[in-house]
């Protein structure tokens, strides 16, 4: 019942993320148009590319050592604090670092205001705490948290960016809004943790440097090919280009956050059973979340790749058709980064396999930089869309391989080719529509309903026993009791 629970929560955060960006993203795209969105993108990217290395691996080594120390809130208070000035001191080190880049390179000095505030956006990170209330399981605290604040964002959208010289602005709203979520985590923090035998002489801080080294390099490394995509665009082609490609990038990301959603409010119950011996137990949520994941994924990846140019025209406006092949190139990346999330964030770590999900990682890093050297400055925004598209394939592959180790896949391929087959009647939806329907939209909302129609009726009704069937029949037992 809990991990339903925040499943549930984890996906209602992860929707909003889709849904509040599809109301701003477009307007931004249209008041600023792709110059000054490709900035925007450029500075946030640099941004995020610093925090990911001052995480220095806690994201998934902080959420799995909170989930262990729950039990106990001394030791939790402990746990916490330790990883915090780890996580403190390592923002501190890197806003030198950053600073010392607006100061240097041409690039961030031609946008030395814009640069300084996403510096602040990236100090004020260490204070968001994903980590900590991930592993207390407190995901209805940050579905209602991140709510409020997405809503004060949209405002702040409206009200603060009416030209293109109000990029700046942007950066200033996301600092802002930063403060903010600081305080909301303050409170939640002062009622979780117990202070009151506190001691900084007991401190452990050296014994969490071992296991945090080697996801920090599998963290740097994850970032190179991650978010470096669009800083090395934006270093070997022009603005502009990061405009187009981070735009289609940014909507094709929107659908992975939510199937990501899934497997994050999972896997501190997997890495629970995992500990408690419970491997089939394990292994059973394991295959619920594979299947669960292909299933949605696989139709988002073939109706973005087939109405892709609508998508664009409609949320992006003609000025953005460069985006519309990026867009289709990395479509597939919503079910690859979804089967990375099981096989590699969901199996590995939870054994506790670092070593398998650094390796990975590491190819995929190699890959990125060399293709992108290749590709990008002739290319372009296309020559980044492939990069990333062949870097993460690759990661995936590798983290098969290593699960393979781990746990047996051999009904993973028959899901996987069910789905696929369950594919082509969607085809038929989708060019059946774009013939019949001329208006964008509409064609669009029709195509989305039908697709819609067409799930329900395979998931429920024609495969046997899936796990959509399951949670249904549930729900109607549930229903019919209570009558």
């Amino acid at each position: 019942m809990e991990t339903r629970k925040n499943v549930f929560y984890n996906v209602l955060l992860a929707i909003t993320q889709v849904l509040f960006p599809l109301i701003t993203f477009p307007y931004l795209a249209r008041t600023l148009g792709p110059e000054h969105v490709g900035v925007l993108n450029f500075a946030e990217s640099f941004a995020k590319y610093f925090v990911l290395l001052a995480a220095l691996g806690i994201p998934i080594y902080g959420v799995r050592e909170v989930a262990k120390a729950t039990s106990d809130r001394s030791l939790l208070t402990k746990t916490f604090t330790e990883i915090f000035i780890i996580n403190a001191l390592g923002t501190l080190l890197l806003s030198l670092v950053f600073l010392g880049f607006i100061i240097a390179l041409p690039q961030l000095a031609a946008e030395k205001s814009l640069f300084s505030w996403a510096l602040g956006y990236f100090i004020l990170q260490v204070f968001q705490l994903e980590w900590f209330f991930s592993g207390m399981n407190q995901f209805k605290f940050i579905a209602i948290r991140s709510l409020v604040i997405r809503l004060c964002f949209i405002a702040a959208v409206f009200l603060f960016i009416r030209n293109t010289n109000d990029y700046v602005n942007y950066f200033r709203m996301q600092v802002g809004l930063a403060v903010i979520l600081a305080a909301f985590n303050g409170k939640r923090l002062w009622d979780l943790l117990d202070f009151s035998g506190f001691s900084f002489a007991k401190l452990e801080l050296k014994k969490h440097i071992k296991p945090m080294a080697l996801l920090f390099l599998t963290i740097f490394t994850i970032s190179v090919y991650f978010s470096l995509d669009t800083i090395l665009l934006g270093f070997l082609a022009d603005n502009e280009s990061v405009g187009y490609y981070s735009s289609a990038l940014k909507l094709n990301r929107l659908f992975i956050g939510v199937l990501s959603a899934i497997s994050v409010a999972m896997f501190p119950g997997l890495v629970s059973l995992y500990h408690k011996g419970e491997k089939e137990a394990f292994v059973v949520m394991v295959k619920q979340c594979f299947y669960v994941l292909v299933s949605l994924s696989m139709p988002l990846v073939l109706g973005i790749v087939t109405c892709a140019p609508e998508i664009i025209h409609i949320l992006l406006g003609t000025a953005f058709d460069r985006a519309i092949l990026p867009l289709q190139i990395t479509a597939p990346l919503i079910l690859i980064i979804s089967m990375s999330g099981i096989f590699g964030f969901q199996i590995l770590s939870a054994v506790g396999k670092d070593k398998s999900i650094l390796i990975s990682a590491l190819i995929g890093m190699f890959i990125s930089i060399i293709l992108a050297f290749l590709l990008v400055p002739t290319l372009k925004e296309k020559g980044a869309a492939i990069t990333i598209l062949l870097t993460e394939l690759a990661v995936c592959i590798a983290f098969v391989y290593f699960t393979r180790k781990e746990i047996s896949l051999s009904n993973y391929t028959t899901v996987f080719f069910q789905q696929l087959l369950g594919l082509i009647p969607y085809l038929g939806i989708v060019f059946l529509f774009k013939l019949f329907v001329p208006t964008l939209l509409l064609r669009l909302l029709v195509i989305g309903v039908f697709s819609l129609a067409w799930f329900v009726v395979l998931q429920l009704i024609i495969l046997p026993d899936t796990v959509f069937r399951t949670q249904w029949n549930r729900l109607a037992d549930r229903f019919n009791k209570e009558e």
